[in-house]
């Protein structure tokens, strides 16, 4: 299982509001990809900045899907290039759904 955090500088004066609209256009759109398990965005208003956390059933998928077409979309919607830090997930402390997973570690 991967994990990959992807943050962006927004552009000065970018609101929390421009930020929400810009999420809620592009979820469906992650929404049908079936080997994203959960996408979390994020914005933080202190550090000018914003992002998602991705978990991907599948690493290749998450190349795929953060190809160069992908790159552009953030630079043209946010003026900004993505940093992403690609992560191996161990273990997921749920609480929701009331249980622990381990993952194994890549073959």
């Amino acid at each position: 299982m991967l994990m990959e955090i992807v943050t962006f500088d927004l552009r000065p004066g970018m609101t929390r509001d421009e930020v929400m609209e810009g999420a809620r256009k592009v979820a469906p759109k992650w929404r049908a990809v079936p080997e994203l398990v959960r996408k979390s965005f994020f914005y933080d208003p202190e550090a000018n900045t914003a992002g998602a956390v991705y978990q991907w059933s599948d690493p290749a998928a998450a190349d795929r899907w953060h190809d160069a077409a992908w790159r552009q979309s953030v630079r043209d919607a946010y003026g900004s290039e993505p940093r992403v830090q690609r992560l191996q997930m161990t273990l997921i402390a749920d609480n929701e759904v009331g249980k622990t997973e381990e993952f194994a570690a890549p073959a």
